[in-house]
């Protein structure tokens, strides 16, 4: 194992990744990030445009946990003022609701990216400081791959447990 592990070395390539438009409704979402667990793949769907020129380009991702906090935004909101109030039926009426919506509504935008040549402590850095899960990773102008947070944790634990060694990053 070389001395700095880099962020080439932790992430995960684009094509595990899932594809969806903003306008999509956020079901669709759901489903992809539930067979993703299912299929032992990354639980996180990029949000993709085109651009003028007719190329790709990712606007945003989703996770669990936007899909899990996203859709009552607007109703923890107004508990924060009041306090919360909760009725029976409140989850499922509130669920049907918000996955009919689309998913530009609850993803997160790029906000920040890193190199694939960085240390990967540059990137642990990077999660803290803006309190996200999945880094996209670039080369050049393109990303080429993304990295999420649990994939840090499997690489610390690589490199400090030296029966850990034959982890791979799936």
């Amino acid at each position: 194992m070389p001395l700095e592990m880099t962020v080439r070395d932790v992430m995960r390539p684009i094509n595990q990744f899932a594809t969806l438009q903003e306008n999509e409704a956020l079901s669709r979402a759901s489903d992809l990030l539930i067979a993703a667990l299912r299929e032992h793949k990354p639980p996180c769907s990029l949000i993709v445009d085109t651009d003028e020129s007719g190329f790709e380009v990712i606007k945003g991702f989703v996770t669990p946990y936007d899909i899990i906090f996203g859709f009552v935004r607007h109703f923890l909101r107004g508990a924060e003022k009041i306090g919360p109030i909760f009725w029976e039926g409140q989850l499922r009426t509130e669920c049907r609701k918000a996955m009919q919506g689309p998913i530009g509504d609850i993803m997160q935008p790029i906000q920040i990216f890193i190199r694939h040549d960085e240390m990967l402590m540059e990137a642990i850095f990077l999660f803290k400081k803006y309190q996200v899960d999945v880094l996209p990773v670039v080369s050049a102008e393109d990303v080429i791959g993304m990295m999420l947070l649990n994939d840090v944790l499997y690489a610390i634990a690589r490199i400090s447990n030296k029966n850990m060694q034959d982890i791979c990053f799936e």
